[in-house]
């Protein structure tokens, strides 16, 4: 199982979500907790890497945890720790980089697009 840290911002009908290496499915900023690493540190060190987001500990908190299907790995399953930030991020002024090729609102009903592990967080987790 793929063990991921995640940051899950949302409101009633939309979720954000960013896209890896141009690939077809979107899914949430965060990544794999490195060997050591607590999760807190894992999703701050994902969010510095890949969005350029500095939040400290103090501004994210734990809001639950699904298990789904990984992506793109097949018959993998992946673990996603989900935490909201607890202080306001402008998003129009966050950047993508290193891996990250795009990052953008989704409708929650739009399944074409959003990973499947993000599909069972909005079906299970979603409180908006």
């Amino acid at each position: 199982m793929i063990k991921c840290v995640c940051l899950v911002e949302e409101t009633k009908d939309k979720i954000l979500l960013v896209q890896v290496r141009h690939r077809e499915k979107y899914y949430f900023p965060g990544g794999k907790i490195d060997e050591g690493e607590t999760q807190l540190e894992a999703l701050i060190r994902e969010l510095k890497e890949e969005l350029n987001l500095h939040l400290s500990e103090t501004e994210l908190s734990y809001i639950g945890t699904v298990v789904g299907k990984a992506y793109p790995q097949e018959n993998m399953l992946t673990e996603l720790n989900g935490y909201r930030a607890t202080t306001t991020i402008n998003w129009d002024n966050i950047h993508t980089d290193n891996e990250i090729t795009d990052i953008k609102w989704f409708d929650k009903d739009d399944v074409d697009m959003i990973a499947p592990a993000v599909l069972k967080w909005i079906n299970e987790m979603s409180t908006e």
